[in-house]
């Protein structure tokens, strides 16, 4: 009997220490080479209260392991014993997964605190000619394919069009969501248009009101929504963002990132095959915007 407890004793502790379970062992080694390998694990083990565990159970289960170095009496042993090595097992994985979650909430707060402190200093618009570059670096004249290219090259994954992209990413602020979407279908044709860039317009100066700047976090990309007062596709992604729900209905898109040689966060957008580079407060705002166009909705790249 005692020989039996040392045994289910010591499959514990290379549960706990060593994380496999004991068939994948069991047709490689024996009893003395399993608890020779869990013990140089021991020495990583970042739980301290587990590491004390663990030793406990290796001193009273040492003795045991060496009596016997038949592999299949200790898998006979697991299974017979397998619920309560299990639940010892889920004990372990909650600790590690409560220690990972509270090291991702710490790293996020940092991150958000060096955003609050960084300058935020006054940067003068520059246009590079022919410079629009889609996801395989050749010439665009698109500001998606730009945007979408200029993101691939950051090492993340972005399509679509201008009223698609942030959909796929996490929100930081999105103005369409709190001014009204008109209804067109009870509006003649020539009013149509206007009604959408009002819209637009709106939603820009509730970005300008509301968006909180410090809470951008350097080193991060994000992906800027925006009208342009004059394309012709303003009806067209309007009905198509109405459609497929994405949230952003502006016909222009754009990447925004703190440049740190400048000391600013800057807009990066492709008119025409031109890339403009604008300070994100000089294009903030609607009515008061005097640029033909303005951000509507930001989100947060992510991989």
């Amino acid at each position: 009997m005692r020989k039996i407890l040392g045994l289910i004793s010591a499959l514990a502790t290379m549960l706990l220490v060593n994380g496999n379970s004991i068939l994948d062992v069991v047709p490689i080694a024996s009893a003395q080479e399993v608890l020779t390998e869990c013990n140089q694990q021991d020495t990583t083990d970042r739980n301290r209260g587990l590491i004390a565990a663990d030793s406990t159970l290796q001193s009273r289960s040492s003795e045991a392991l060496n009596i016997t170095n038949h592999p299949y009496e200790l898998a006979h042993l697991y299974i017979a014993n397998k619920p309560k090595i299990d639940s010892i097992f889920r004990t372990k994985n909650n600790l590690n997964r409560v220690g990972a979650d509270s090291h991702s909430i710490l790293a996020e707060k940092q991150n958000e605190e060096i955003g609050s402190t960084v300058p935020n200093k006054p940067f003068e618009s520059v246009v590079v000619k022919w410079a629009g570059r889609n996801r395989y670096g050749k010439y665009t004249s698109q500001c998606a394919a730009h945007v979408n290219g200029r993101l691939t090259k950051a090492g993340h994954y972005s399509n679509g069009h201008a009223y698609q992209i942030l959909s796929r990413f996490p929100s930081v602020i999105n103005g369409y969501k709190s001014v009204e979407i008109p209804n067109l279908s009870k509006l003649s044709s020539e009013k149509r248009a206007p009604a959408v860039l009002k819209m637009h317009r709106e939603a820009a100066d509730y970005v300008k009101e509301h968006l909180d700047i410090s809470k951008l976090i350097p080193g991060k990309y994000y992906v800027v929504n925006m009208y342009y007062t004059t394309s012709p596709y303003m009806l067209q992604f309007f009905y198509s963002a109405r459609k497929q729900g994405t949230g952003t209905y502006g016909t222009h898109v754009g990447v925004l990132y703190y440049d740190t040689e400048a000391e600013a966060w800057v807009v990066e957008h492709n008119i025409h095959g031109h890339v403009h580079y604008d300070a994100l407060v000089s294009i903030l705002g609607g009515a008061s915007n005097p640029h033909k166009y303005g951000v509507t909705s930001i989100s947060r790249v992510s991989k």
